[in-house]
């Protein structure tokens, strides 16, 4: 529920970026996807947001660019047009390796 909050709070002042840490935590698959969609419409508004997620399916679905972190190391970073999921999956699992 805090996380609705601050996102209603984001919205109601019109923020132009977001600085989200998994934000699907604890959400039912519906709002989940009613959170994505959100997203992705926010995007073509102009808000930026920069996520932490270890949801692949989500941050492929919503975001314009992926970037793989180990312990702190940025070790990988693409566009998400560039890659399918399964790819995405086998690079994430390659690196946690």
């Amino acid at each position: 529920m805090r996380q609705k909050v601050g996102i209603a709070i984001a919205l109601a002042k019109q923020a132009k970026a977001l600085l989200l840490d998994e934000p699907t935590s604890g959400l039912d698959p519906k709002a989940s996807n009613e959170f994505a969609a959100l997203l992705v419409k926010l995007s073509g508004m102009g808000v930026a947001t920069l996520m932490a997620t270890h949801d692949l399916f989500r941050a492929k679905e919503t975001g314009t660019h992926i970037g793989i972190m180990r312990d702190g190391k940025l070790l990988d970073v693409m566009e998400t047009a560039s890659i399918s999921y399964g790819a995405l999956e086998q690079l994430y699992l390659t690196h946690m390796n």
